[in-house]
């Protein structure tokens, strides 16, 4: 946090109208919470249309009256009182008593149907979901609660929390829905004690995560996108097809989107997108400009960030189920019942390509899957194994002898625990090796979206203590290598480096990119 920079901000026309557009004191609640949604769009979200206002006051009306008259709201807010009201809570839908009033039916008589219930307690996918928009209503009403918004790019909150220092508490890895729900408190928690180190009132501390630390990273430029190694099939519905249907005709780019995707994808892989009734066609093909993106507060948890999208001729379902190939493909023989996130086969990509060239599409526009050289790693299934058989003989081929890094440095952090960064380049310092120019982290593998957001946050801490300018983080698969500023950030969605182990052992060109990165001169001169 940049105290200079922040008081700067602040003094700012920018600073101050998002400081007031943040205020909790307003008349209208509804009509704060809209301005502050619609205002989101500039930080990642779609545009929001006029007609959502209503769509807030109906839904902070019926909230606020379950919440309060059928008494889920405690009379103090913990953890504990927290988890408690996210578990019992539903919404119910209020009745006209004879006398033209509102009222609740009684416990006892309730009748769970689809004309009073709206929301049954056990529906914690549904209630996970609603989270960014309850947590406006709690925001205007409680002071430890805090809105949390952009619920399909909570990257970009992970970012901008990176930039200010901020550590965020581990989303849960789990299937439990309920556990989503939980993890707002976590988060509120954790931004009431910065909020109290830096003394911020409530507005400052939102203007401060959601636009001041997206400043501090907006300069970053995205790198080359790799090379793509799987197929993703996703689906998109008719909110959709306004975009789709524009797709190349804006002169200054609107081909950027997010979509639902499986959370193994990769940056740089292909998505294939189909728009589901009542258009049921492969529309368009793209690129995952992201890894999988997890969002714990919404409905679809996993999304990417796609580009370069490429229009297809329309292949419809009919076309998928007469064609002799593809009607064998267990999601087409399925309906396309569940399309988002379907992993496709080289071969089932293969011969959708030929279904497009049949169709007068010119296949050499397309993007083509990376064919690795045949590089033999050995058997690669543990930790140890990447660093020793990947990991080390990159390294030597950088110019680097065993003498250059450290590995599993013991390094002083607080009055007893020790991090142990896996490799330390040219540490030096009197005491715990206070400074090293680079940092590399190994994992087994980070293919699953929580474990590479692990392997980045574990790997920053590393390079803040010891004050490093590159750290890195690989697996099995790819090595991944980023800048870390000055201040101790480092933006994870803009990678200095990402490649294939196969692609920095056979491509010159890939491995020249990299020597000139952090070959042993490079980083023994910084």
């Amino acid at each position: 946090m940049n105290k200079q920079l922040w008081n700067m901000y602040k003094e700012s026309p920018q600073g101050k109208a998002c400081i007031e557009l943040f205020n909790p004191e307003v008349e209208e609640t509804s009509e704060g919470a809209f301005n502050i949604w619609r205002y989101a769009s500039n930080w990642g979200e779609d545009q929001v249309e006029d007609s959502f206002a209503e769509d807030i006051a109906g839904a902070f009306w019926l909230w606020s009256s379950n919440l309060s008259q059928r008494g889920f709201i405690p009379e103090e807010w913990t953890k504990e009182s927290y988890e408690k009201f996210a578990e019992e809570y539903d919404i119910l839908r209020p009745l006209l008593d004879d006398k033209g009033e509102l009222q609740y039916q009684d416990d006892d008589t309730i009748v769970f149907n689809e004309n009073t219930c709206i929301l049954k307690k056990d529906q914690y996918r549904i209630k996970a979901s609603n989270t960014p928009l309850l947590s406006l209503l709690l925001y205007y009403s409680f002071e430890c609660f805090k809105p949390i918004l952009l619920p399909r790019r909570f990257d970009i909150i992970q970012r901008n929390c990176d930039a200010l220092g901020i550590e965020m508490p581990p989303i849960p890895r789990s299937n439990d829905y309920k556990a989503y729900c939980n993890y707002y408190y976590e988060i509120c928690e954790c931004w009431n004690r910065f909020q109290k180190e830096h003394e911020l009132t409530d507005a400052e501390l939102c203007a401060c995560i959601y636009d001041f630390a997206n400043m501090l990273t907006e300069t970053s430029t995205s790198s080359e996108l790799p090379k793509p190694t799987n197929v993703w099939l996703t689906g998109a519905g008719g909110g959709d097809f306004t975009f789709l249907d524009s797709l190349g005709e804006n002169p200054n780019g609107n081909d950027q989107q997010i979509w639902a995707c499986n959370e193994r994808t990769r940056r740089g892989d292909i998505i294939v997108l189909y728009c589901t009734s009542p258009r049921s066609y492969i529309h368009s093909i793209w690129r995952s400009n992201s890894g999988g993106i997890f969002n714990p507060f919404d409905y679809y948890h996993c999304r990417t960030t796609v580009c370069g999208g490429i229009l297809t001729p329309h292949i419809t379902f009919k076309d998928l189920k007469n064609d002799e190939y593809m009607s064998q493909v267990p999601i087409v023989r399925r309906n396309l019942q569940g399309v988002n996130g379907i992993e496709l086969s080289a071969k089932d990509y293969s011969e959708l390509l030929r279904m497009v060239a049949e169709r007068g599409g010119d296949i050499s526009l397309y993007p083509q899957l990376y064919e690795g050289s045949d590089v033999d790693f050995g058997e690669i299934t543990l930790e140890k194994h990447v660093e020793e058989q990947i990991l080390i003989p990159v390294l030597e081929k950088l110019g680097y002898t065993s003498t250059d890094w450290t590995r599993q440095l013991s390094q002083k952090a607080g009055r007893k625990e020790k991090a142990i960064p896996d490799f330390v380049f040219f540490p030096k310092g009197e005491k715990h090796f206070e400074n090293a120019p680079m940092i590399i982290e190994a994992k087994l593998d980070m293919a699953p979206v929580q474990e590479l957001q692990k392997a980045f946050k574990q790997a920053l801490s590393y390079a803040r203590m010891l004050r490093s300018s590159i750290m890195g983080i690989c697996d099995k698969e790819r090595l991944i290598l980023y800048k870390v500023n000055k201040d101790g950030s480092s933006d994870r969605n803009n990678p200095l480096f990402e490649e294939h182990w196969a692609s920095i052992y056979s491509d010159p060109d890939v491995g020249a990119a990299l020597n000139h990165l952090i070959g042993r001169e490079i980083i023994n001169n910084l």
